[in-house]
């Protein structure tokens, strides 16, 4: 998903933590070339007139407030309806340390909604920008994104009303933010910090068991609501409405070197227990610590192990874990392949026994080669060997013969006669 368009990302890109946990842990839900453009002045909107330079001024000069030292100096900025939001980019920015910061003028955006209208003030102009930044400490190389930004011309001035409408907008423009930072973590929050460092934390260590070599970073943010989720991730407005978790680049993109966020949904979270919870945000550390948003594994694969490593020491029984897969395979049987990407889309029916299906693959690969040839599994085909050359070469089987020998230990855990 490329900035400034809606589309519905790749599945790599999407995590959805299948609903292993429901009967015993709560409800656990379903946890998924830019080129330089000529600058033309934008078109007056509500009697108001804004040139290209006066807007690139505009931004030059916000941009250079939220790098200064001075909470006032970013506030004198803004129109009075956009006082408090820019001043509280500028804490966010102090906060999250931000380095690279720019804003680059793209042309004039959509006119404002009316609701959009009533905060920012008729003479409002929203204009596309492109929005460059890293978090301090944390990323290697800065996101790139478009949004909106509102600008009030006036009385030889522009000021700033306000951020966000389309595009991804990062959550740092458009809501006062708690932020924890240890030396491997960064949970950023739009609200009552609450479990949510402390979740963090825990993903850490608990993909450590696993994956050992691992040392993070990890950055999680959480927004306060759903509708911001999707601003965050330039979504429609009912694609994440049931998923726990997001782990995605910031920009959308598969380019190697993009910062990496998790994003968690707190409107389903509040309806986890504490051990759902963690199941969802070790499961989302996995997608980081492997490079999920850069690789191309099989869905299942994907997933499945994600879940595994999550529910490593959860001591959550099978019968518990797998309740929807199990209850299904005594209904219809066992499935005779592998978990497709087509069964795994988000749209798809029974999701929840699916995904559980594609971890009771992974653990089962865990118990007959043990962990650490499956995640040499893993790596090898994350690194682009096909998955049957993988099984081959690593685990000296066919996938074939392995799919076989699962359907047996499904029918075994689901008391189904062979």
């Amino acid at each position: 998903m490329r900035s400034g368009g809606v589309r519905n990302p790749p599945r790599r890109w999407r995590t959805l933590v299948a609903a292993v946990l429901v009967a015993v842990l709560g409800a656990l839900s379903l946890s998924a070339c830019e080129q330089e453009v000529d600058l033309e002045p934008p078109r007056a909107q509500q009697g108001a007139s804004l040139s290209a330079d006066q807007a690139q001024r505009a931004l030059d000069g916000l941009v250079a407030a939220l790098d200064g030292d001075r909470r006032g100096a970013a506030t004198a900025l803004a129109a009075p309806s956009g006082a408090e939001v820019v001043g509280a980019a500028w804490d966010n920015a102090q906060a999250l340390r931000l380095q690279d910061l720019a804003m680059r003028y793209v042309d004039t955006a959509a006119p404002p909604t009316a609701v959009e209208r009533q905060r920012w003030g008729r003479t409002a102009v929203p204009v596309t920008v492109r929005l460059t930044f890293a978090y301090g400490g944390f990323d290697t190389d800065p996101a790139e994104v478009e949004t909106r930004v509102a600008l009030v011309p006036g009385d030889g001035s522009v000021r700033v009303a306000g951020f966000g409408g389309a595009g991804r907008t990062p959550l740092w423009l458009v809501e006062p933010l708690r932020v924890v930072r240890t030396a491997e973590t960064l949970t950023v929050v739009a609200g009552p910090l609450g479990r949510y460092p402390r979740l963090t934390e825990r993903a850490v260590t608990q993909v450590r068991r696993v994956l050992p070599r691992w040392r993070g970073p990890l950055v999680v943010e959480v927004p306060r609501t759903r509708a911001e989720l999707d601003a965050t991730l330039d979504a429609p407005a009912d694609r994440y409405d049931e998923i726990a978790g997001v782990t995605t680049s910031v920009d959308g993109s598969t380019t190697r070197g993009a910062p990496v966020r998790v994003y968690l949904n707190p409107e389903v979270f509040a309806d986890l227990s504490a051990a759902g919870a963690q199941v969802v945000a070790s499961h989302e550390a996995v997608h980081v610590a492997t490079g999920s948003s850069f690789t191309s594994v099989p869905t299942w694969l994907l997933e499945g192990f994600a879940d595994y490593v999550a529910l490593d020491d959860a001591g959550v029984p099978v019968d518990r874990a797998a309740a929807q897969a199990l209850r299904q395979i005594r209904r219809d049987g066992p499935p005779d392949r592998l978990p497709t990407p087509a069964d795994l889309d988000p749209t798809a029916t029974g999701l929840g026994a699916t995904y559980e299906l594609a971890w009771l693959a992974c653990r089962f690969l865990g118990q007959e080669y043990g962990t650490d040839r499956l995640v040499r599994l893993y790596g090898s085909v994350a690194d682009g060997t096909p998955a049957a050359a993988a099984f081959r070469d690593v685990l000296g089987t066919t996938q074939g013969a392995f799919v076989g020998a699962w359907r047996a230990d499904l029918r075994r855990l689901a008391r189904v006669a062979g």
